[in-house]
């Protein structure tokens, strides 16, 4: 197999093993959990399934790395054609993990909120949650401000797409 060959079955990989742990880390844990608009139901369901979340956090930074790994697989295809706008969807695409990755700290700010530590005593019990609650909400909006990056590198890698032939 030559080695662009043996460079696009790799991307492909990565993507598609980004595409796995995402929707586990989404469907099959944290959808389950989280009840927008009810604070108390979530942080309940949080708390009796703490593994289960902390495990969809630990799929989404895996899911974040191999979201970066493919578009370089998907860069060293593609630098023949037009570097310098490679390197633009490269830098797109980095800039969206980014946000992605520091995004989530609020879904740990959440679990923080309601692990019950001796710190956290001073505060009543539905003022934790609501703030976990905030945490989440956050989170929801910094996801859509990582889907502008995640948009915006589409551009220049599908005109290098189109370029190569």
């Amino acid at each position: 197999m030559n080695s662009i060959n043996k460079t696009a079955r790799i991307a492909g990989f990565l993507y598609l093993s980004y595409i796995v742990t995402t929707i586990f880390a989404d469907v099959f844990c944290r959808s389950k959990l989280l009840v927008f608009g009810d604070a108390a139901a979530t942080a309940s369901n949080i708390m009796a399934s703490e593994r289960l979340f902390r495990l969809s956090f630990v799929s989404d930074l895996v899911s974040a790395v191999l979201f970066l790994l493919a578009a370089w697989a998907l860069y060293v295809l593609l630098k023949p054609v037009n570097k310098n706008i490679a390197l633009l969807f490269l830098l797109l695409n980095l800039g969206g993990v980014a946000v992605q990755c520091i995004n989530m700290l609020n879904l740990f700010s959440a679990v923080l909120l309601l692990s019950g530590a001796d710190y956290l005593k001073v505060f009543q019990i539905d003022q934790l949650q609501t703030i976990a609650m905030f945490f989440l909400y956050l989170y929801k909006n910094g996801f859509m401000i990582a889907q502008f990056f995640f948009a915006a590198w589409l551009f220049p890698l599908g005109y290098l797409v189109f370029k190569s032939g």
